[in-house]
C-alpha cells in the first residue's frame, strides 16, 4: 500500500545530497554569492566540490535561511550566527532526547 504524504519521513523530502548551485542557493535563500561565501568560510554552510562549481544539499539551504535570519533579525555577525546554529541544534537535539526519555517512563 503507498504511503500517504504524512506518512513521508523527512529524510525522502530533504536530502543531504548536495543538488544545487550556488545560484540556486542564491535565490532559494535571498542571499548573495559573496554572503554564501562568507557563511562557506565561517563553516555555517557546507559546499562540496571545487570553488568554480560548488554544489550544496537541502538542508543547506535550510540552515542557510536560518542563517540569514539570526544576521537580519537579531544583527549578529556572521561568528555569532554560527555558535547560534550550533545552540539551536543542540537545543532540538536535547528536546528529541527528553521525549524520548518521557515516551519510555
Amino acid at each position: 500500500m503507498p504511503r500517504s504524504p504524512r506518512s513521508t519521513p523527512a529524510a525522502d523530502i530533504i536530502s543531504d545530497e548536495p543538488e544545487l548551485s550556488l545560484d540556486d542557493v542564491c535565490a532559494a535563500c535571498g542571499l548573495t554569492r559573496e554572503e554564501i561565501g562568507t557563511y562557506v568560510t565561517e563553516g555555517i554552510a557546507e559546499a562540496r566540490g571545487p570553488a568554480a562549481g560548488w554544489r550544496f544539499s537541502r538542508l543547506t539551504v535550510v540552515r542557510l535561511t536560518r542563517a540569514r535570519r539570526l544576521e537580519h533579525d537579531l544583527g549578529l555577525n556572521p561568528a555569532g550566527v554560527a555558535l547560534a546554529l550550533d545552540l539551536m541544534a543542540e537545543i532540538e537535539r536535547l528536546q528529541r532526547r527528553l521525549a524520548l526519555f518521557e515516551e519510555e517512563s
